[in-house]
């Protein structure tokens, strides 16, 4: 995969359409119509379910899609009803034209050659940003900021529809990066779809422990099963979608922990200490080969975290969020509230403009609280 400003045949930033149509406003569907709305983009939602279009409009996400043409439409469906909403659009002429954002790539383009539909309008696409939530209600302007967003054309995709996809990924504050639908889906499948079995796996086996020991939980297994609170019905698109290259790689790493197995059964000490060794070095190192950011030049759209030390009392969590208020400091989001039972203080991070940051930790400082930019 390349950045997409550095691949020959990418065309040159340009504007996005005046009006979007989103299919689906779930997660990214409604996100994507937040950050788009940044912008003053007009954004169109359709769905199959009301109470998502209800959230999503009331969340500022855009409004209800009832028909009218629009320059760009974006699928935001799972990977199995790309096709039928793709045909849906094309059939109805909603749309110049068309992207979506399933994490499979392959299935969706051979369905929609089956079902008939235009190839030269729509550009396959992905943005990799998400939630172990979804719904329209955990959907964020700023989810696909500082993040790649793989761009798959096809041989008959337009080069129309190719600009007007890279436009939306940029608006949405996301870097395009193009790759071939069959090399996107095999590194999904290493890179995200993996990750999500093993981390369901690893939650699985907690009906084999009482209460008192599922307490001993530490934050290595809270972070490592994360994902386990995905959306099963997504997942198994996803995963039916993807098989080929998900089973060529849990074959290896099911041949890895059987190899682990083996040892620490019937190894000697220094085998088990030898094995155990290269298992985590190479955890390092493939670790380290990942990159801090898609790229350098990447729009700075993020909002700053900045953490605050709240006493364990009463009511600071209120005092804290009217004195920011008061001011006029909007915050944007909250990112976590850390607090150990038997602690003097938790730490609450919120979010912010980036170029605020500086005056609000002089002004929390000068108030007495004790507070931090997040790194």
């Amino acid at each position: 995969m390349t950045v997409a400003p550095a691949t020959p045949g990418f065309p040159p930033p340009g504007p996005p359409p005046g009006r979007v149509g989103v299919v689906g406003a779930g997660l990214i569907g409604t996100s994507i119509g937040l950050a788009l709305g940044v912008h003053g983009i007009e954004v169109l939602l359709a769905d199959i379910d009301p109470e998502q279009i209800k959230v999503a409009e009331a969340m500022g996400a855009g409004q209800p899609w009832h028909g009218e043409p629009v320059g760009h439409a974006v699928i935001a469906v799972p990977p199995h009803a790309v096709a039928g909403e793709l045909r849906k659009v094309q059939r109805a002429g909603l749309a110049e034209t068309v992207s979506d954002v399933a994490s499979v790539k392959a299935r969706p383009i051979v369905e929609a050659v089956q079902a008939g539909c235009d190839l030269s309008m729509w550009c396959p696409a992905h943005p990799i940003a998400g939630r172990e939530r979804g719904g329209a209600a955990s959907a964020r302007a700023d989810l696909f900021a500082e993040r790649a967003w793989v761009v798959c054309p096809v041989p008959h995709t337009s080069p129309a529809a190719l600009a007007a996809t890279i436009a939306i990924a940029r608006a949405c504050g996301a870097t395009p990066v193009r790759a071939t639908p069959d090399r996107h889906d095999t590194a999904m499948a290493v890179l995200s779809h993996l990750p999500q079995v093993v981390a369901s796996l690893l939650a699985a086996a907690t009906p084999d422990l009482d209460a008192g020991e599922l307490a001993l939980a530490g934050q290595g297994f809270r972070d490592a099963t994360r994902l386990a609170d995905s959306d099963p019905s997504l997942w198994s698109s996803i995963l039916e979608g993807n098989r080929g290259p998900v089973a060529v790689r849990a074959r290896l790493l099911s041949e890895k922990l059987a190899r682990l197995a083996e040892v620490l059964d019937r190894g000697g000490e220094q085998e088990v200490i030898e094995v155990v060794r290269g298992l985590m070095a190479a955890g390092n190192t493939g670790r380290a080969l990942l990159p801090r950011k898609v790229s350098a030049a990447m729009r700075p759209l993020a909002w700053a975290w900045v953490g605050v030390v709240l006493a364990d009392r009463p009511g600071q969590l209120g005092e804290l969020f009217a004195t920011i208020g008061g001011w006029e400091i909007n915050i944007e989001d909250i990112a976590a509230f850390e607090h150990n039972l038997d602690a003097p203080a938790g730490i609450v991070e919120i979010a912010v403009s980036p170029d605020i940051v500086g005056t609000l930790l002089d002004r929390l400082a000068a108030a007495g609280w004790t507070a931090y930019r997040r790194s």
